[in-house]
């Protein structure tokens, strides 16, 4: 991994984090606000936004570490070629869901666009939907990435 590789890697990992803590604490939050009688009427909202953030950039840090379900048992009886090709194939079919799901994540965005939240009007609902499209931009990088080194290797992982 490059070095542009790695300040991407490391943003992502603040991101996702940072996300994740600010969903916990804005739910948090809006739990102390109704106990005390004063609802923020926007904490679920907000929160949601940061949760969905937090989880497409936590998938591609998941595909990225080899943290995501694997079922490989068939696959290690399979002569050393054989694998070779047959994980190369598994990769490249992820790698064209990833950019179908790319796809079309930028088409709900776009239509997304003039839908807002219902308690924060005027923050449009199209930033949720770009966290599917980054999200997914992130792990055809990556997918593509363990596509390759399937095919030099004959590595899954």
């Amino acid at each position: 991994m490059g070095t542009l590789g790695k300040h991407i890697l490391r943003w992502e990992q603040t991101l996702a984090q940072a996300f994740l803590l600010a969903s916990t604490l804005i739910i948090f939050a809006g739990g102390v606000g109704r106990f005390l009688g004063r609802p923020l009427d926007w904490s679920m909202d907000l929160a949601t936004f940061c949760f969905a953030w937090a989880v497409f950039l936590g998938a591609d840090l998941a595909l990225r570490e080899g943290r995501h379900v694997a079922v490989d048992n068939l696959v290690r009886l399979l002569p050393p070629r054989a694998q070779r090709w047959v994980c190369g194939a598994v990769w490249l079919s992820v790698a064209l869901f990833l950019a179908l799901l790319f796809a079309y994540s930028l088409q709900a965005a776009h239509q997304a666009r003039f839908r807002s939240f219902q308690g924060i009007p005027g923050f449009s609902y199209a930033w949720v939907t770009l966290s599917v499209s980054l999200g997914s931009l992130l792990m055809l990088t990556t997918a593509l990435g363990r596509f390759w080194r399937a095919l030099r290797e004959g590595s899954c992982s």
